[in-house]
């Protein structure tokens, strides 16, 4: 969740403190719990014991690190653009020599694959919706046949009215979670930044993309954990 950029890959700005960046995520991201146990799920059942993993707008290595829980021989590639995000993710995985980092965005070139899985967490939502559907196509050409993409993602409401009961059922989360009202005015000053779109048409383009099998696996209002499979 740490791509903290403007669309189309301006200047960067730090929207996220990187020391306080893992404490906030149950208290601003409802069934934190769900959407990260379906991610690495569905990654763990569609890989090989040894898989080689890119994290895609890493961050601290928080979606990374319960991978490595369920797969420990897994070589994992943190992808972010945030050089403060990644000195946290380079401690967490001080003692891994599996695990290597790579500073760039979205925008730029994948590293080379063939990956056997491509993962983000609430991080291609600050991407337009063309830089998305880009990506996608980039993501499935460093898959293996087999090979999964699993995205943890922030969503817009297919309507106006939904939306709104997104934005309601998500404040209710943040205050019974004990948030710091600072705290929740900054999450939604970061929100201005965020371009989200509804979890049917990113499906969608995973299809255009070329992904032959695509699903929503877990999903809570605002927030959902989505996959493809490249069946190519």
């Amino acid at each position: 969740m740490s791509q903290t950029m403007a669309a189309g890959g301006s200047a960067h700005t730090e929207l996220w403190n990187p020391k306080t960046y893992d404490a906030l995520r149950r208290q601003l991201i409802p069934s934190f719990d769900l959407l990260y146990d379906s991610a690495v799920a569905a990654v763990a059942m569609s890989v090989g014991p040894t898989p080689r993993v890119l994290d895609l707008g890493a961050g601290t290595g928080l979606l990374s690190a319960a991978l490595r829980e369920r797969l420990p021989e897994a070589d994992l590639v943190l992808q972010d653009r945030s050089e403060q995000m990644l000195a946290q993710a380079r401690q967490r995985f001080a003692a891994d020599d599996q695990v290597s980092v790579r500073i760039a965005d979205h925008l730029d070139e994948l590293p080379a694959g063939p990956f056997d899985a491509v993962v983000s967490a609430l991080s291609i939502h600050h991407l337009t919706h063309e830089q998305k559907q880009d990506l996608f196509v980039r993501i499935r050409k460093i898959l293996r046949p087999g090979g999964i993409f699993l995205n943890v993602e922030q969503l817009l409401a297919p309507s106006e009215a939904l939306e709104k009961m997104y934005d309601r059922q998500h404040e209710a989360h943040v205050h019974a979670a004990g948030t710091p009202p600072e705290e929740w005015a900054a999450g939604r000053e970061r929100m201005k930044h965020d371009i989200p779109i509804d979890v049917d048409t990113q499906l969608g383009w995973l299809r255009e993309a070329g992904f032959g099998t695509v699903d929503c696996l877990a999903k809570d209002w605002r927030f959902a954990t989505y996959a493809g499979w490249n069946e190519a």
